[in-house]
C-alpha cells in the first residue's frame, strides 16, 4: 500500500499543504543571536526535510473541529522542535552516523553541540508556547517530555537482553514515541478550545497512532529500505537493543535469543552481518514479522475508533487514512 503511505507526504489537501509551508516557515526562524554555530547545528536536521507528521497531525485534527491551525503555526511547530531535538539526542546515545540521509548532528559537529543543541531546540519551543500558547499546552508538552525520558531510560536499562519481553517493548514503545503523537493531536484540541471529551479522544487517537507508527518502524528496521529509512537497517539489534519483531519471534522461540547474543557477541563486522542476516530470516520463519505487522494494525484501527466523538467530515477521514498510512510505509 505505497500509495498509502505517502498520503502525509505527496498527496496532502491543499489545506494541509499550505498548512505544512507554515510549519515550515516558522521553522525557518529558528535562529541563535551569539553562539551561531550551535543554531546551525539546531538547524541541521530541521533542514534535513522529513515528513512533519506530528505537526500535520496537529494541523488535521484541528480542521476536524473547524479551526484554522495557520495563525498558530508557531505553536503548532514546537512539537517538531521537540521531535528533532529528541533524534539528535537519541543518536548521540546510539551513536547512530546518520540521520534522515545526512551525517548525524554529533557526527557532523560533535556530540557536546548535539546535545545542546537537542536542548536548544527544547527551549525554543516552550518559549514559543510560553509567549503564546495557554498553560495547558505547556503542561501537556511537558508530559510528553517526560514521558519520552522515562521511556530511553527504560530501553537503556535492558540493552544487551535478549530476554526483553513484548510487554517491556510496547511500554518503550508508548512512552519514547507514542506520547509526542498523542501531544500533537491533543494540541488541536487545546488550540481550538474543545471541551475535554474531545481533547481525550484525540489523545487517545495520537498515542495509538504512535503506537502503530513505532511498530511499523520496528519491522522497518528490518525489512525497510535504507536509501527510503534515512539510516542503515538493523540499527536497534546493533546498538544492543530489541526491538518488537526480536521481542516477539524470542515469544514465539525460545531459541532466537541465543542466536540475538551471538549477533552481539560477534567478533567483526562481517561474522556480525552474517549473524544479523541468518537472524532475519529465523524471525521471517518464526512469523514475528507478520505478527508486528498484525499488532500496528491493531493500533491502528484504536487509532480510528477513538475518532468517532469527532465530526464526520473529510478530515476526520483523513486522520483515519493517517492511520493506516502509518503501518503501511517504507519509510
Amino acid at each position: 500500500m505505497r500509495n498509502a503511505a505517502r498520503l502525509v507526504t505527496d498527496s496532502l489537501p491543499p489545506e494541509l499543504r499550505a498548512d505544512r509551508d507554515a510549519v515550515e516557515e516558522s521553522l525557518r526562524a529558528v535562529r541563535t543571536i551569539h553562539a551561531t554555530r550551535l543554531g546551525t547545528a539546531a538547524r541541521h536536521l530541521l533542514e534535513a526535510g522529513g515528513k512533519r507528521l506530528r505537526p500535520l497531525l496537529t494541523c488535521a485534527a484541528a480542521r476536524t473541529l473547524g479551526a484554522d491551525p495557520r495563525p498558530r503555526a508557531a505553536l503548532v511547530a514546537a512539537v517538531e522542535l521537540v521531535h528533532v531535538g529528541s533524534l539528535l539526542h537519541d543518536d548521540v546515545i546510539d551513536a547512530g552516523a546518520v540521520r534522515r540521509g545526512r551525517p548525524a548532528v554529533h557526527a557532523a559537529y560533535d556530540a557536546h553541540t548535539a546535545i545542546l543543541a537537542g536542548d536548544l531546540l527544547f527551549a525554543w519551543a516552550f518559549d514559543r508556547l510560553a509567549r503564546d500558547g495557554s498553560r495547558e499546552l505547556q503542561i501537556a508538552l511537558g508530559d510528553a517530555i517526560r514521558a519520552l525520558c522515562e521511556g530511553e531510560v527504560l530501553e537503556r536499562e535492558r540493552r544487551r537482553d535478549p530476554t526483553v519481553e513484548v510487554e517491556h517493548v510496547r511500554r518503550v514503545n508508548r512512552l519514547k514515541t507514542a506520547a509526542l503523537f498523542g501531544y500533537a493531536a491533543e494540541a488541536a484540541a487545546l488550540l481550538a478550545d474543545a471541551p475535554t471529551a474531545t481533547r481525550a479522544a484525540l489523545r487517545e487517537y495520537g498515542l495509538a497512532l504512535g503506537e502503530a507508527f513505532q511498530a511499523a518502524d520496528d519491522l522497518l528496521d528490518w525489512e525497510g529500505r535504507p536509501e527510503s529509512l534515512g539510516k542503515p537497517l538493523c540499527r536497534d539489534l546493533a546498538e544492543g537493543l530489541v526491538n518488537l519483531p526480536v521481542a516477539l519471534g524470542a515469544d514465539r522461540d525460545g531459541a532466537l535469543r541465543d542466536a540475538v547474543r551471538a549477533c552481539w557477541g560477534a567478533s567483526d563486522d562481517d561474522a556480525a552481518a552474517a549473524r544479523r542476516f541468518a537472524l532475519r530470516a529465523a524471525l521471517r520463519e518464526a512469523g514475528a514479522f507478520e505478527a508486528t505487522r498484525e499488532l500496528a494494525r491493531e493500533d491502528a484501527r484504536r487509532a480510528v475508533a477513538a475518532l468517532h466523538p469527532l465530526p464526520a467530515g473529510p478530515w476526520r477521514d483523513w486522520l483515519a487514512a493517517a492511520a493506516a498510512a502509518s503501518v503501511e510505509r517504507d519509510g
